[in-house]
């Protein structure tokens, strides 16, 4: 089965602080893999697919606050949690540079 990527994804695992819009309350998970067009998380609830989340990725000297809608959602075999992948959605110029820089040092 052939990829759909628009961007190539980087095996990397930090800290994700993910809320659910409108909601106020922020829920720490951690990154399976990054890509300049979105992030897959692991999440302990499912998260419907269409939902627009807020998304603070921590880039070691920074934190991106970023938009991003579920695209997917599935529950892991094994662990009692879900594997979620989000697209980043109103992204600026400055935080795709910004991200595009992350991925570049830790590519090369």
């Amino acid at each position: 089965m052939e990829e759909r990527r628009q961007y190539p994804r980087i095996g990397i695992s930090f800290p994700v602080e993910c809320k659910t819009l409108p909601s106020k309350n922020f829920s720490y998970t951690v990154s399976k893999d990054l890509s300049l067009g979105g992030v897959r998380v692991f999440t302990t609830n499912a998260i419907p697919k269409g939902r627009v989340i807020k998304v603070n990725i921590n880039l070691i000297d920074e934190v991106l606050n970023l938009k991003a809608k579920v695209i997917w959602c599935n529950k892991e075999r094994i662990a009692n949690r879900y594997s979620m992948g989000l697209l980043f959605v109103e992204a600026t110029n400055t935080v795709k540079e910004k991200l595009f820089q992350f991925l570049n040092k830790i590519y090369s």
